[in-house]
C-alpha cells in the first residue's frame, strides 16, 4: 500500500489504530509492572520508551517520523489518566483539577496537530531537514533526537504529575500553579487562531505575521508550552514549598525550546520578507511590549 496516497482521514485512522495497538503494549506493561509491585514512576518509562519505541519502527516502516508528533500531546495524558485509576484510584478534588487542565492542554495540542497535518504525504520540515544535513546518521537521529530525547524530556515533567497525585494538598498555591496551567494552553489557542486567520485571510504579501499576541511574543505558542510545565511544577512545589531536583524538569523543558526548536524555527523563517525587522522588535518568547526603534 502507499500510504503517501492516502487522504488525511484515511491516514489519520492509520494515526488512531497505531496508537491504540501502541498503548495497549503500553498498558500490559504497566499492569506487569504493578502485580510485582515495581516502581511506578519506573514502569511508566519503561512503558514509555517501549511506547516510543514502537512508534518509531512502525514510522520508520512507513518512511515518516511524523507518526511520533501526536505522541507529544497524546501519551502524557494517558500516562496521567493510568497512573489515577491504577496507583490513585480515589477521585480527589486536586487530581480530578489536574486531569482536567491536562485534558484541556493535551486536546488543544492534539487539535492543533491534526488541523495543520495533511496525511502521510508530509513529514515535519525539522525532520526533512535533519535527514538533510547528514543522511548516513539520519537513523540514529531519528531514533535519539526525534524521538527517544522528546520522550524523555516530557516523561521527566510526568514525574511532578505523579508526585501531586500521591500527595499534594489543596491550597492557595495549587489553585495558582492549575491557573498557570489552564491559561497556558489558552494562550496556545489563541496564538494557534490568530496565526490560521493570518495565514488564510491576509489579502497582501504580509508574509511575517505581526498581529494580536504575535506582537509581543515571536513564539508565543512555545511559551504557552514551557509555561504550562512550570504551573505543573507550581501545582508541585505548593505540597512542601521547597524548591528541589524536580525543578530541573521544567527548566530541561525551557532549554529544549530556546536551544533546539526556536532556533530551528528562527532559521527558516529568517528569510522571509520582513522577518528580520519584527525580530528585533518583538521578544522571542515571553510577551513584552515592542523594543523602541532607534
Amino acid at each position: 500500500m502507499d500510504f503517501n496516497k492516502l487522504t488525511k482521514n484515511q491516514s489519520g485512522i492509520i494515526f488512531l489504530i497505531v496508537y491504540i495497538f501502541t498503548m495497549i503494549i503500553g498498558l500490559l506493561i504497566i499492569t506487569f509492572g504493578k502485580s510485582y509491585d515495581f516502581n511506578p514512576i519506573v514502569t511508566m518509562l519503561i512503558a514509555d520508551i517501549a511506547m516510543t519505541l514502537i512508534i518509531f519502527l512502525i514510522g520508520s516502516a512507513l518512511k515518516n517520523a511524523s507518526l511520533y508528533d501526536p505522541f507529544w500531546s497524546v501519551i502524557p495524558l494517558f500516562i496521567a489518566v493510568v497512573w489515577m485509576a491504577i496507583y490513585f484510584p480515589s477521585f480527589t478534588i486536586k487530581n480530578v483539577l489536574l486531569i482536567f487542565v491536562l485534558t484541556i492542554w493535551a486536546v488543544r495540542l492534539t487539535f492543533n496537530w491534526w488541523k495543520n497535518w495533511n496525511g502521510f504525504q508530509t513529514q515535519d520540515w525539522r525532520y526533512d531537514l535533519l535527514k538533510e544535513k547528514n543522511q548516513k546518521i539520519y537513523p540514529l537521529t531519528n531514533l535519539v533526537g526525534i524521538h527517544l530525547i522528546p520522550t524523555f524530556v516530557v516523561f521527566i515533567q510526568m514525574i511532578n504529575v505523579y508526585m501531586i497525585m500521591e500527595s499534594a494538598q489543596m491550597n492557595i498555591l495549587y489553585i495558582f500553579g492549575f491557573l498557570v496551567s489552564l491559561v497556558a494552553p489558552i494562550i496556545q489557542y489563541v496564538a494557534d487562531k490568530q496565526m490560521y486567520n493570518f495565514r488564510t485571510k491576509r489579502k497582501d504579501d504580509i508574509k511575517t505575521i505581526n498581529v494580536g499576541i504575535w506582537r509581543f511574543s515571536r513564539h508565543p505558542n512555545y511559551f504557552g508550552e514551557i509555561l504550562f510545565w512550570f504551573g505543573i511544577y507550581i501545582i508541585y512545589f505548593s505540597n512542601n514549598m521547597k524548591i528541589d531536583i524536580n525543578i530541573i524538569y521544567p527548566l530541561l523543558m525551557l532549554l529544549l525550546f530556546l536551544f533546539v526548536s526556536i532556533p530551528m524555527m528562527e532559521k527558516k523563517l529568517i528569510n522571509r520578507p520582513g522577518y528580520k525587522e519584527y525580530k528585533s522588535e518583538v521578544s522571542v518568547l515571553i510577551p513584552f511590549p515592542k523594543k523602541p526603534q532607534n
